[in-house]
């Protein structure tokens, strides 16, 4: 890992999704129990990715951000998202943090080399367990942030990205240059002219930061801790839960 006060940039870090994570993204019921076939490839996607996968996470305090009117401004440039502009001015946020996190392009490759043999169901396990793997990268990238906006005496607030509702996809690109600004990603990564990410297994995201840390644990939709999926998270410490 490489960190200092504004900058986190890890390569390879060790990614656990959770049994409930993974088979709630591949459209099983919460509790099932999978068997047979099903627990075969389930457990085959992850052994692969294990052997195969180069995950990294990529996040960095940005120089200046806040609202302009009904826009988001960060750095100079503006963004469209309804969503992050009302955190921001719920929370009273000053600042913000960006972050990319991608699963890596080997497990789009075999997944597409999986698709043209013919192999339905290792692709898509594979495939499911891709979008996985970014989501707990990104509830990692949030845990991270809560230690270090706590020892700054600041609050995060959940995370926004282009292409979540009420953000044009198409303005991925602008955020994606801003991140790339600042130095070298750990791994590559490119906005197509769609706004869709290459390797597709990646996200973009925005962090605010308030030092109204009060004002947020009363508003609980904003608290960060309240939307992280990350069990047994050793920062968890707003909602109570272990």
């Amino acid at each position: 890992m490489n960190t200092d006060n504004t900058t986190w940039s890890e390569a390879y870090p060790a990614v656990e999704v959770q049994a409930a994570e993974y088979q709630r993204l591949l459209g099983y019921p919460r509790g099932v129990v999978l068997e047979g076939r099903s627990r075969e490839l389930a457990d085959w996607a992850r052994e692969w990715y294990a052997a195969h996968g180069r995950p990294w996470i990529y996040a960095r305090e940005a120089g200046s951000a806040g609202t302009d009117g009904a826009l988001v401004s960060i750095e100079g440039l503006q963004f469209h998202s309804a969503a992050l502009r009302r955190r921001f001015e719920q929370a009273g946020a000053e600042g913000a943090v960006l972050a990319a996190v991608s699963a890596g392009p080997e497990i789009e490759r075999e997944a597409q080399r999986l698709w043209r043999e013919e192999k339905p169901d290792e692709y898509y396990f594979l495939e499911v367990l891709g979008s996985a793997v970014v989501e707990r990268l990104t509830a990692m990238t949030g845990a991270h942030l809560c230690a270090w906006a706590e020892g700054r005496e600041m609050a995060v607030l959940p995370h926004d990205s282009p292409g979540y509702p009420g953000w044009d996809i198409a303005e991925q690109g602008r955020l994606l240059e801003l991140l790339k600004g600042a130095g070298n990603l750990p791994g590559n990564l490119e906005a197509l002219e769609s706004g869709a990410l290459r390797p597709k297994k990646s996200l973009l995201a925005v962090f605010g930061l308030t030092r109204h840390t009060e004002g947020v644990r009363r508003l609980t939709e904003l608290v960060a801790c309240e939307s992280c999926s990350l069990a047994r998270c050793q920062y968890r410490r707003i909602t109570g839960e272990p």
